[in-house]
């Protein structure tokens, strides 16, 4: 069944992506309807990581059964990696990958760690063990979730204000591909999106260049 859907995907011309991409980023619209009443200056990026996490989940719903025709993936196990997988940052913040280094990665995992012991009981276990799973990487929940979260991006920044921040952070295409690449070795519909919409961004030069 996968091999047909595969098949399937193939055939489809890059025009075909597009189109399935720009209808997947109606969901996005989310990200700017804000509640009580406040205002953001929409002309500038900003994210949260909880919006980054409601992306996630979403896109989830459409590479899951895509992915994994046979319904062999925990969606609730994917869906809790997904809540607390970023957990960390929450005390020190969100360092993008490019510019991460060995000891923001262990400042995290210790601030994770803090956090989870800050949690009401009844959580303290799922939170942990779901963290872990996502660190450990031998679970095929936690290596789909880690393909979305690279993948996810693309989502995001596909917008005319968005992109800025891929020259303001010095984003290169090399930094922006090789990662995603490589994690969606063992999911070739995510694969194809990143394809074809890193194409269509390095053909508009939104890309930093030395």
């Amino acid at each position: 069944m996968k091999k047909d859907l595969e098949n399937l995907l193939q055939t489809w011309p890059d025009e075909r992506i597009m189109e399935e991409f720009l209808a997947l980023r109606v969901g996005y619209g989310l990200k700017r309807t804000l509640r009580y009443d406040t205002k953001r200056d929409f002309s500038e990026h900003s994210e949260s990581v909880a919006e980054h996490l409601f992306a996630l989940n979403y896109l989830a719903l459409y590479f899951g059964p895509l992915e994994d025709p046979k319904g062999e993936l925990d969606m609730s196990k994917v869906s809790r990696i997904i809540t607390f997988h970023d957990f960390g940052e929450i005390t020190h913040g969100d360092v993008p990958y490019h510019v991460k280094t060995e000891a923001h990665e262990k400042q995290e995992h210790e601030d994770a760690r803090v956090l989870f012991d800050s949690l009401p009981a009844s959580l303290q276990k799922v939170a942990r063990d779901s963290w872990q799973e996502y660190i450990d990487q031998e679970s095929k929940e936690s290596q789909f979730v880690y393909a979305l979260d690279k993948v996810e991006p693309l989502f995001e920044l596909f917008d005319p204000v968005n992109e800025r921040s891929l020259k303001r952070s010095k984003f290169s295409y090399k930094a922006h591909f090789h990662k995603k690449y490589l994690a969606t070795e063992e999911f070739p519909f995510m694969r194809r999106f990143v394809d074809v919409v890193s194409k269509d961004m390095l053909d508009r030069k939104v890309f930093w260049e030395e």
